[in-house]
């Protein structure tokens, strides 16, 4: 057996044709593939009915979190619309410990992140997320910079976020609206765009506009280029509006809505009444979304019984098709079939059975 198996290793190492033969025969046969089983038309219709459901049900529950999140929002600016009150009612140590507690209640609603299965519903200025409303951007300011600053001699910067990198030439002796407008396209490939800008209470020579900013480049980006941003964006310059030489980390400042909590001051007299009032506007705001809310949530609830109602006629309709299919005599029903395919009477199958 040893000699046989040490020969034909040998006749192969001599022959690597026949080898090459044998792998080329093995490769040229037809692999077999089972064919795929197409799902009929009931089965198909049936998963899609399940499909819908089941995407109905998760947003009914999505609904369901968003409102507890937003009745439990609207409990805690209840509570921090009173201690605001109160605050400014009294005064020392009362009024301290009042706006200790505004402040604790402040913090509690600025880090609040209302999520179903790891997605937001409500962004940082309490308003709803939805494909046809996404979030609030966020906006921001360069620190200590203007990249809109007319300048005398050109300047190529390059502005780096996460792995994408943009080169812009900002030309000379342009205007700050001009530089906006190259600014704008290569921003939007890192994914920030360049808030509208009102326009200028004064009017102002051509040439002072060249050598003084008009007004500071506010900056718009989403949740996730924030998250990438905040820390700071990477620039390197050529010495007009960024320092020359290796690229630097630019900090930025964010620009705070008043409808974001972390806006909210407890100094004075005047901020709690500010305060006091931009509660209130929340409070409305978020009434608003609970109705709009509820009613989006019953057209939903509508939409799924009456899912479960065709579903219910469609089985009757299919019992009242199969039920002459399912007599009480089956072994009868087989064998007239067998009659009849046969062409043979009752009498031959009684003497063939004997």
């Amino acid at each position: 057996m040893i000699k046989g198996v040490s020969d034909s290793l040998s006749v192969q190492q001599r022959s690597p044709s026949v080898v090459a033969a044998t792998l080329d025969r093995q490769q040229d046969k037809p692999t077999f593939t089972a064919p795929a089983s197409a799902l009929s038309p009931h089965r198909l219709r049936v998963y899609q009915q399940w499909a819908n459901v089941t995407r109905g049900q998760h947003t009914i529950s999505a609904s369901q979190v968003a409102e507890q999140g937003m009745r439990h929002i609207m409990v805690q600016l209840t509570q921090l619309n009173r201690l605001v009150k109160d605050a400014q009612s009294c005064g020392g140590d009362q009024r301290a410990e009042k706006i200790n507690e505004a402040v604790l209640l402040q913090d509690h609603l600025a880090h609040l992140h209302i999520t179903y299965q790891h997605k937001p519903l409500l962004d940082h200025q309490f308003n709803l997320i939805s494909a046809k409303r996404p979030s609030s951007p966020r906006q921001f300011v360069l620190r200590s910079i203007e990249l809109a600053q007319p300048k005398s001699r050109q300047e190529r910067i390059l502005i780096q976020v996460d792995a994408k990198s943009v080169a812009i030439l900002l030309p000379a002796q342009q205007t700050q609206a001009a530089l906006r407008a190259v600014l704008a396209p290569k921003l939007a490939q890192l994914a920030i765009s360049i808030a509208p800008s009102a326009p200028a209470s004064s009017t102002t020579s051509s040439a002072s506009a060249l050598t003084t900013s008009v007004s500071t480049t506010r900056y718009l980006c989403d949740q996730a280029c924030w998250q990438k941003i905040s820390a700071g964006i990477m620039m390197t310059g050529q010495g007009q509006r960024l320092p020359a030489g290796e690229a630097r980390i630019i900090k930025v400042d964010e620009q705070l809505s008043w409808q974001d909590p972390r806006e909210w001051g407890f100094n004075s007299n005047a901020e709690l009444k500010h305060t006091t009032a931009k509660i209130d506007k929340s409070l409305f705001k978020l009434q608003q979304q609970l109705r709009e809310l509820n009613q989006s949530s019953s057209k939903i609830q509508r939409q799924l019984q009456r899912a479960h109602t065709y579903n219910a006629h469609e089985l009757e309709q299919m019992l009242l098709h199969l039920a002459p299919l399912m007599q009480a005599n089956p072994f009868s029903l087989q064998m007239r079939s067998i009659m009849a395919q046969a062409n043979v009477t009752r009498l031959q199958v009684s003497s063939l059975l004997e």
